[in-house]
C-alpha cells in the first residue's frame, strides 16, 4: 500500500483517535454528537496531517507537505471506526447498536466512481479522487451512499456492510 500521509502521522492520528476522538464516540448519545466530533476530527486532521510525496511515472503528483484532504482524513477515522465498532463491537454490545447506525461508509475513489455511475444526475460537480474531497462533497458521498442503502438494499444493511460489499465490488 502506497504512503498517503508524511512520516509521523500515524503516531498525530493514533494520538488524537484514542487520546480525544474515541471516547467521545463512545460516549455519544446521538448521531448529531457523533456528526460533530466526527467533524472535529476532520478538521483537525486537515490542519495538522500532510501528504506525502508521491510520483507516477516520475512525476511528482502530490508535493510533500501538501495538507490532507477532509475526504483523506474522513476516510481514515471511518476505516478506524469501522473495525473498533463494527467488527468488535466497542465500547460494548449495548453502545454498538447505536453508534454502528452512525457510522459513515469509507469510500475510496474507485468506490466514488460506482456511486456516479449509479446517481450521474447527482454526480454532476464530483470529485475525481478521494484527495479531491473537501467537506461539502464528503457529506454529498455519505447522502448518497444512504440513497443506495435505501434503494439497492432495501434499508437492511448499515453504512460500514454498504462499503464492505462495494470495497469488493469497485476493487476486483
Amino acid at each position: 500500500m502506497m504512503r498517503v500521509f508524511e512520516e509521523g502521522s500515524k503516531e498525530k492520528l493514533y494520538n488524537r483517535i484514542v487520546d480525544q476522538t474515541a471516547e467521545k464516540i463512545f460516549n455519544s448519545s446521538s448521531r448529531e454528537k457523533f456528526t460533530r466530533i466526527h467533524t472535529t476530527f476532520c478538521e483537525w486532521g486537515i490542519r495538522n496531517i500532510r501528504q506525502a510525496e508521491r510520483k507516477r511515472k516520475g512525476k511528482i503528483i502530490t508535493k510533500k507537505g501538501s495538507p490532507a484532504s477532509y475526504g483523506q482524513i474522513a476516510k481514515t477515522l471511518d476505516v478506524t471506526l469501522k473495525v473498533v465498532v463494527y467488527y468488535c463491537h466497542l465500547p460494548d454490545c449495548k453502545k454498538f447498536e447505536n453508534i454502528c447506525q452512525w457510522l459513515n461508509a469509507a469510500v475510496d475513489t474507485a468506490m466514488m466512481g460506482n456511486l456516479k455511475r449509479n446517481f450521474p444526475s447527482q454526480t454532476k460537480r464530483w470529485p475525481h479522487s478521494l484527495k479531491e474531497v473537501d467537506k461539502p462533497s464528503y457529506k454529498r458521498i455519505q447522502q448518497l451512499v444512504r440513497k443506495s442503502i435505501k434503494q439497492e438494499h432495501k434499508s437492511r444493511i448499515t453504512c460500514p456492510q454498504w462499503d464492505d460489499i462495494h470495497w469488493r465490488e469497485a476493487n476486483q
